[in-house]
This record gives structure tokens, C-alpha cells and sequence, in this order.
């Protein structure tokens, strides 16, 4: 039986296009390089933090992560150490663009920068 919380869940931008996924607790991008991490909040959606610890923004609908711009910033973490993911998912197709939230704006890099080529 497949843990439900090691199921990859798409993540993608508010204007539509496919950002990576969340695997557990981990965010990585498209390319399976790990992000940032997702850290649960009692009786919110949960938050989204950086690799350095910075806070990103806030899990909305499981598939999108926005920042509030009326929120104070939570402290910073402790950094975390990067992990690859070993195959990322096959990508999942773009969604179509959703109206714009007061207040709220996309708390994702973009665009993603391809992974570096190998060295010769």
C-alpha cells in the first residue's frame, strides 16, 4: 500500500503553469531539486519555508503556494540541507490562470532556472 503522504502533489502557479510538486513534507521544483519544506499550522493552512529557513508563504488549496501581504512574517527556521528527488513525477499539465486575490500574490520563484548541465 503507497503512504498517502509520499503521493507527489502538483504544485503550480496561480497564473496556471506547473511549478513542481510537495512529496511529504518537502517542496521541490519541476526539475526534482528540493525548495523548501511545509510545516503545519494549527487551525491555518500550512506554511511554506525556503531552504535558508525564509518564510515563503502559506499552502492554499494543496496545489498553490500565495503569501498574504497583510501577514507579518513568521521567524525564520533553522536552514535545511538540500535533497534531490531521484525521479521527479511526470509533469502534470497547466491549469488555466485563476482571478487574482486581494492581498495575495504568488511566493514562488519564477521562472525556474534549468538544472546546471554536468561538468566534463
Amino acid at each position: 500500500m503507497t503512504d498517502p503522504s509520499r503521493t507527489p502533489v502538483p504544485i503550480f502557479r496561480w497564473s496556471g503553469p506547473l511549478w513542481g510538486f510537495v512529496e511529504g513534507e518537502r517542496l521541490y521544483d519541476r526539475h526534482g531539486r528540493q525548495a523548501g519544506w511545509i510545516e503545519p499550522v494549527l487551525d491555518r493552512s500550512p506554511d511554506v519555508f525556503d531552504l535558508r529557513g525564509r518564510f515563503l508563504g502559506e499552502l492554499i488549496g494543496r496545489h498553490y503556494v500565495l503569501r498574504y501581504g497583510l501577514r507579518s512574517e513568521p521567524v525564520h527556521r533553522a536552514p535545511r540541507v538540500m535533497a534531490t528527488h531521484p525521479a521527479p513525477p511526470d509533469p502534470a499539465a497547466a491549469r488555466d490562470p485563476r482571478d487574482p486575490l486581494d492581498d495575495w500574490v504568488d511566493a514562488l520563484p519564477w521562472p525556474l532556472l534549468p538544472p546546471q548541465p554536468p561538468a566534463r
